[in-house]
């Protein structure tokens, strides 16, 4: 199965579903520091922006995937939220994308806000001028539906396939048919089961994934915590940091009595890159680049369920 893939970024999504045997003949970038770090990995970054008719090429017609993992900054609950009246809302453009290339499949990856109504919608929802979950439902479901036979969409938290860390973000997958979507194997380390009764095992903690032993709060830019026990919070572009508190009045930092940040590969680490991948440009940029990525694990096990659910 083959696949073309828009807003690629630094490559999670890419390295996700070429794990899942879901190989990329194009991964389209208007970033230059993010095209940088694809081709590091190897992966056959184009880089442009993604309505320019002439960066698609005639053999990507009815490729087997596309992927978009389109601007979230309009839908999401950290912003303005003003959906389609964003210069950023990158929908129409990977509509545009699908008529293009008429795929067999199509999925994408955005924030949980794209789901829920803006605060005016309290006395009736706005529609989908206003409300990013009216657009949701009458825009890109709607129009979906008139492309693909099944539209399906699931809100999945990356902690519960393994991620170290927090991360739900809704999967829209439109095909010829339904396909089965993937269930948990991770949850609390306390002998939870699935729906089926079948053993999860535990989450993969912080500790475990940068190799750091005691009780470690992991801060989301002073506003919320996590220890090292568990996953932890939503990495962001800004970057986490990172204290160790030996008593509630006291906060120790782990190497310097000035709280840090993790570093760049420490929040790689925490999004489930593999070590070693380059990111590339400025810190700034390699932290955006860092907290705009899919989970690989998350691309992953939805390219194996979309593999799985086709049909001879």
């Amino acid at each position: 199965m083959n696949c073309v893939e828009l807003f690629a970024g630094a490559g999670g999504a890419a390295l996700g579903l070429e794990a899942a045997g879901i190989s990329h003949l194009a991964c389209i970038e208007y970033d230059a520091d993010a095209c940088a770090t694809l081709r590091a990995a190897g992966l056959p970054c184009v880089e442009g922006d993604v309505r320019d008719p002439d960066l698609y090429e005639p053999e990507w017609v009815g490729c087997g995937l596309l992927w978009a993992s389109f601007p979230c900054q309009c839908f999401s609950s950290a912003g303005k939220r003003e959906g389609p009246k964003d210069e950023r809302n990158g929908w129409p453009w990977t509509v545009d994308a699908i008529d293009r290339l008429e795929p067999e499949w199509f999925a994408a990856e955005n924030v949980t806000g794209l789901l829920t109504h803006r605060g005016g919608c309290a006395s009736g929802c706005l529609g989908p001028e206003e409300c990013p979950r009216a657009y949701f439902d009458n825009v890109i479901v709607a129009q979906l539906r008139e492309r693909f036979a099944w539209v399906g969409f699931r809100v999945l938290n990356a902690s519960s396939f393994g991620v170290p860390q927090h991360r739900r973000r809704v999967i829209i997958v439109a095909g010829p048919h339904a396909i089965e979507w993937p269930e948990p194997t991770h949850g609390k380390p306390s002998g939870q089961c699935d729906l089926f009764g079948r053993s999860l095992l535990p989450w993969v903690s912080v500790g475990e994934a940068l190799g750091i032993e005691g009780f470690v709060r992991l801060e989301h830019l002073g506003a919320s915590s996590s220890p090292v026990t568990i996953p932890g919070p939503t990495v962001s572009g800004a970057g986490n940091t990172y204290s160790h508190r030996e008593d509630p009045g006291m906060r120790v930092r782990l190497d310097s009595p000035v709280a840090r940040r993790l570093t760049v590969e420490e929040c790689a680490l925490l999004q489930g890159f593999p070590p070693g991948h380059a990111f590339h440009g400025t810190r700034g940029s390699k932290s955006r680049q860092v907290g705009n990525a899919v989970p690989p694990t998350l691309a992953r096990v939805v390219g194996e369920a979309i593999k799985k659910s086709r049909r001879p």
